[in-house]
């Protein structure tokens, strides 16, 4: 009985020490979960190859970054020309350049055409030029180019004016004189400003008679006054005047001498005056084009009829009209 015990208490204290060494997993805090992360598949794009065809390059051509004008084939007979004061010199240039050379004549930009493989330099030379050597230099290089100024001689006017004023002008009209020719002289000297085309040849304003001459030596009154700057073209009083090429209105105005007054700027360093109009048809700025209106004839300013004064200036120099008119 005593044995039967004994094994009685050895299983039951076997059996406490299994339930006593055997616990279930604790239970976590609350506030500490780790709440799962769900997982996305790492996804690869791989692009499909295009069905479309490439695009097809087209060549890249290269242009000159300098407009490069033509010289007209009408204006070819300059070549045999004297340079005379008033007067163009033509000077073909020794150089191989792609784009216009920069040539200076008494410091002022020149005008430069292309003739077939060579650039050709177009001088305006002033009615005061001295007879002699005159040069030109290349500013890219330095390179002088030479040629002579012979002599001309101008034909003589003489026109009596019946406002003295306009012959002896007294001192307040030689104030204003001294203003309006400063204006002038500052709208012929316009900034430089290249074409792709040559403004040349120039075309007539008007149609009417040449009443007088460039570079006429003119007495006003019997008294000797300054030589004749343009041409004069009689006609009717009212008749339309038109630009003689394409170009912008840099001034217009009305002067003493001049009377109402157009000026025009046909880049490449050529102006044009329009005198002695009875209206004005454009404003400052205007871009006009070849045989557009600007105006009309009249005998504003010192005139003694109506008629048109047509002054041509190139690189500043006041011209004979007549050496680059259609």
């Amino acid at each position: 009985m005593i044995k039967s015990n004994n094994f009685l208490i050895i299983t039951l204290s076997i059996l406490f020490v299994s339930c006593t060494t055997v616990q279930p997993p604790p239970q976590p805090n609350e506030s500490f979960k780790i709440k799962p992360v769900k997982i996305q598949p790492h996804r690869i794009n791989i692009p499909t190859p295009s069905r479309v065809a490439p695009p097809i390059k087209k060549p890249i051509v290269q242009t000159s970054p300098f407009p490069i004008a033509q010289l007209p084939a009408s204006l070819l007979y300059l070549r045999n020309k004297p340079a005379v004061p008033g007067g163009i010199a033509w000077i073909s240039l020794l150089t191989r350049s792609n784009v216009p050379p920069v040539i200076k004549y008494q410091n002022k930009q020149v005008l430069v055409l292309r003739n077939g493989q060579q650039w050709i330099a177009l001088v305006g030379i002033p009615l005061t030029a001295r007879i002699g050597q005159h040069t030109i230099i290349n500013q890219d290089n330095n390179q002088q180019y030479s040629f002579k100024v012979t002599h001309k001689r101008y034909k003589v006017q003489r026109i009596n004016i019946k406002n003295k004023r306009k012959v002896n002008p007294a001192p307040s009209d030689l104030r204003r004189i001294r203003r309006e020719r400063e204006l002038i002289r500052s709208a012929l000297a316009s900034p430089w400003r290249p074409t792709t085309t040559s403004p040349l040849p120039l075309m007539q304003p008007i149609r009417g008679r040449l009443s007088s001459f460039f570079g006429t030596r003119r007495y006003f009154n019997g008294q000797r006054r300054s030589s004749h700057t343009g041409l004069d073209i009689a006609a009717p009083q009212g008749t339309l005047v038109g630009a003689a090429a394409a170009g912008k209105i840099v001034r217009t105005g009305n002067y003493f001498f001049t009377g109402n007054t157009v000026i025009i700027d046909h880049g490449q360093g050529i102006v044009t005056l329009y005198g002695h109009l009875n209206s004005i048809n454009v404003f400052s700025n205007q871009i006009v084009q070849t045989g557009e209106v600007i105006g009309t004839v009249g005998k504003t300013g010192r005139a003694t009829g109506p008629h048109l004064h047509w002054s041509v200036s190139l690189n500043q120099n006041m011209i004979d009209p007549t050496l680059i008119m259609k």
